[in-house]
């Protein structure tokens, strides 16, 4: 687990050095053994914990699995009214009421939609710091009663999870991360720490803006990189297909990320069928409360399940044994994959993350039109583009972070694909065949489909015949339009062999980010 290790101040930041012992008669030691049952604090878990009770603010930056609620489960103890915790989502929320109570400290939650006698009690609890720490979402904070009341309560710390949000999502839909600061302001709390474990120089900026209103805040490093995770990028042409394939074959529990709720839906149900596996499930926003509940609990409990997510599954859920994070598709920046595939292998052992580059990402069609989000996305599309560089380095290289000595990536074990599952045998028989079928014919012949008796005459092809045998139709019929898309084929409009596929007369390569060989 990261964290063992000194720390010294260089331009107002810490920078993580060699490990040192533990204390044994370290009062913050034993107050973890005897009241949350931990043996062992780290260093910088100590610093930060340190810094807070004597009063500073900070920005923390932990790589996932280092023990960052600690950071403020332990201050909540010892500080004499409440510590009041900002959480991005429910299921966030529900994780960390579980280790608090787990923990033996005394929680609570305010959200949308609890009964106002319940309100009224949780308020009175607060005010007379029974509760040691309140979690809440920042829209329930800003409703003007819960305000008011929340006022009253004259918390000790307030601590903002999650904190890349302010960046992530302040600017989009969720514009009550853009209110922080004010919120701190009005609720008369100064002691403030803002967790998230990963970001950039542009995110910690932000965040000293939103929520410390640019005064002087510390900023607490630990090394970013997550040495036990594999890093891979794979092109697509059929992105069902290879998400069918990781799941087929990649090491469960498996938590595979998508950009949409019809996305999710989709692809798990197709994979679950053709799979004929249980195990495959769907998680998102759109759900109710009591799915989302008791998916997270199946999930938490699984050793061999395969969940299919949004970006509101995930974040800070502590499941410490996936072995397999995938990304259909590339995110919305740099730190929203690192916080992603940070869900793998919190247990320190070996895992996987693995994105699917497919052609829709080359084009840039997803993207956000402008601005900031744009720049970000064209960030993380560098890394998935950069198919000379080391994975893990140009990672930390783009979050400004200092690089390491790889531990595993495609990459560097000289197993990265330059070239698309598929592409070669549909290329190939749209060279031997040049206007001799339709997308569908060439599919079904593709996949062995089509029998040989249906080919006969065309004896160019039978070589081809059934070489992507194991493939959905549907997803050879995919990977043809990506690849017409591309202008690798091209499909003829008029004359008698109208709607065939033909090889495109100068076929071009996919097109590559201008820095993706840096």
């Amino acid at each position: 687990m990261p964290g063992g290790e000194l720390v010294a101040w260089r331009d107002n930041r810490v920078i993580v050095s060699s490990p040192i012992p533990n204390v044994m008669d370290d009062p913050l030691v034993e107050m973890a053994r005897t009241r949350l049952g931990v043996s062992y604090l780290y260093p910088i878990q100590r610093f930060v914990i340190s810094n807070t009770l004597e009063g500073a603010s900070q920005i923390v930056i932990l790589p996932t699995g280092a023990g960052k609620s600690l950071c403020f489960q332990l201050p909540s103890l010892l500080l004499p009214r409440t510590t009041l915790v900002l959480v991005p989502l429910l299921s966030l929320m529900a994780d960390q009421l579980r280790k608090l109570q787990q923990a033996g400290v005394p929680g609570a939650v305010l959200r949308g939609g609890i009964e106002q006698e319940e309100k009224k009690k949780l308020f009175a609890a607060a005010r007379a710091a029974k509760i040691r720490v309140l979690l809440a979402t920042p829209e329930a904070c800003l409703v003007a009663s819960n305000r008011t009341e929340l006022r009253s309560c004259k918390f000790s710390h307030l601590v903002v999870d999650e904190a890349h949000c302010v960046s992530e999502w302040g600017e989009s839909f969720r514009p009550a991360y853009l209110q922080l600061g004010s919120l701190a302001r009005d609720l008369g709390i100064s002691v403030r720490t803002a967790f998230t474990a990963t970001a950039s120089q542009t995110v910690i900026d932000k965040i000293k803006e939103l929520i410390f209103d640019d005064r002087e805040v510390r900023v607490v490093a630990a090394a970013p990189d997550r040495p036990n995770i594999f890093y891979a990028v794979t092109p697509v042409l059929s992105l069902n297909h290879s998400v069918e394939e990781l799941v087929k074959t990649s090491a469960r529990p498996l938590l595979a990320f998508f950009r949409t709720r019809s996305g999710v839906e989709v692809a798990s149900r197709f994979v679950r069928r053709q799979l004929s596996d249980t195990r495959v499930r769907f998680y998102h926003a759109g759900l109710s409360r009591e799915e989302r509940a008791e998916v997270e609990k199946w999930f938490l409990a699984s050793s061999d399940g395969a969940l299919f997510a949004t970006c509101a599954y995930g974040m800070g859920v502590d499941k410490p044994d996936i072995r397999t994070v995938v990304h259909a598709g590339v995110p919305s920046s740099v730190e929203a994959y690192l916080q992603e595939t940070g869900r793998a292998g919190r247990d320190g052992k070996p895992s996987v993350a693995t994105l699917l580059l497919s052609e829709e990402d080359r084009g840039l069609p997803f993207g956000p039109a402008d601005g900031v989000a744009k720049q970000r996305y064209q960030t993380i599309l560098r890394y998935a583009l950069s198919h000379g560089s080391c994975r893990r380095e140009t990672l930390l290289r783009l979050i400004g972070a200092e690089p390491v000595a790889c531990s595993g990536c495609d990459v560097c074990a000289g197993t990265a694909l330059t070239t698309a599952p598929g592409e070669r045998e549909i290329l190939q028989f749209a060279a031997r065949s040049p206007r001799s079928f339709a997308a569908s014919q060439v599919a079904e012949i593709l996949t062995g489909s089509r029998g040989p008796r249906a080919i006969r005459g065309f004896h160019d092809c039978v070589s081809g015949y059934n070489s992507l045998g194991g493939w959905d139709k549907a997803h050879v019929e995919e990977a043809i339009r990506a690849l017409v898309r591309r202008g690798s084929l091209s499909v003829v409009k008029h004359g008698p062999w109208k709607r065939t596929l033909t090889r495109a007369r100068q076929a071009r390569r996919p097109p590559e980010h201008p820095e993706a060989r840096s």
